[in-house]
């Protein structure tokens, strides 16, 4: 039966309306989601704004008239309502904030805590990155449109232009669906279209080259974990690039070198009285969930969690999310209070 005669049916059809839109929630929720997640920054707003997509979808399920057009239905659906939930943010979704380098041997100071910031996504969750597949005619593999430098340069676009770009380069869009989408003409679209690549390319040029997650990177992250838990400080730092970054959400203060962070690690690992760190994925990169015991305390505290970006078998980068805003988004992305 067509999606047009279950959703629009004869006087008796609301049971069949209701069967058949739950199934199209349930094949497309979790790219919708995705979609969401990258419009918004945030795993909550996204969550939120997920719902609030298929409840105006059901409102208007009317005016799906054959099952060929439900998935960009509902883009354009959840495209809008993203666009709303923009305008009444007042802060962009940040994942570096301007950051500054940090003056060796300084405090870190307290978080910034005034800074909405850009938020991990575990690739194991049900709605996560692997849960549909990318047009052809996209311009990013799948796992790239999740990562997070990948992200972060999506968030400095305008809202409109945000959601063209995603349309056009992230799902592959042409120009005449998302002209109709946003009632303007394709040369509109266009135009705006430019304006993001634009803007997206000169963010994003600066990031390392993206490079698939591989078996390789899962080693490497293995071994990273290993040193973590054995607090072995020249095996964690062996596993590091020479130019290695290190950012700390919600702090702005960043290092670089493997010597700048030898001496963080040095001086942060001396609270604590054991680690423990599980590998999982998130973004499309291998990352770290860390637990830790506090010196004096046998209770077990989530503490941070790590998405690494690996290269020809060493760390290039490392977003930490650390602080109230790690532990935050344990519950958020499905981990555990505790480690196993």
């Amino acid at each position: 039966m067509s999606v047009s005669k279950m959703l629009v049916g004869t006087d008796d059809a609301m049971g069949a309306e209701r069967i058949a839109f739950d199934r199209l929630t349930r094949e497309r929720r979790g790219e919708i989601y995705v979609h969401c997640y990258r419009m918004l920054g945030a795993l909550s707003d996204a969550e939120d704004m997920t719902q609030e997509t298929f409840t105006r979808a059901w409102r208007a399920r009317k005016e799906l008239t054959n099952e060929a057009s439900a998935r960009n239905w509902l883009y354009r659906i959840a495209t809008n309502v993203c666009l709303d939930a923009l305008r009444r943010r007042k802060r962009e979704r940040l994942l570096w904030a301007y950051p500054v380098p940090n003056v060796a041997g300084s405090d870190l100071g307290p978080p910034d805590l005034s800074v909405d910031w850009l938020e991990p996504l575990a690739d194991s969750m049900p709605s996560g990155a692997t849960d549909y597949r990318l047009s052809p005619h996209a311009s990013y593999e799948q796992a790239e449109t999740v990562r997070l430098a990948f992200l972060a340069c999506v968030q400095v676009l305008p809202a409109r232009q945000r959601a063209i770009f995603l349309l056009r380069e992230v799902l592959g869009w042409s120009a005449a669906e998302v002209a109709s989408a946003f009632g303007m003409s394709p040369q509109a679209a266009n135009s705006l279209l430019q304006r993001a690549r634009r803007t997206f390319d000169t963010a994003y040029y600066r990031e390392p080259k993206w490079t698939a997650a591989s078996k390789a990177d899962q080693q490497v992250a293995e071994r990273y974990a290993m040193a973590l838990e054995r607090f072995d400080l020249d095996g964690l730092v062996a596993l590091l690039h020479s130019d290695v970054a290190l950012h700390m959400p919600p702090w702005r203060v960043w290092f670089t070198g493997p010597d700048a962070m030898r001496r963080l690690l040095a001086r942060l690992w001396k609270n604590y009285s054991a680690m423990r760190a599980q590998v999982f994925m998130a973004n499309g990169r291998t990352a770290i969930a860390v637990h830790v015991r506090m010196l004096g305390d046998d209770t077990w505290t989530p503490y941070n969690i790590q998405v690494l970006e690996i290269s020809d078998d060493t760390v290039i980068s490392i977003v930490a999310f650390v602080g109230p805003l790690g532990r935050m988004l344990f519950p958020k992305m499905g981990l555990p209070h505790e480690p196993a």
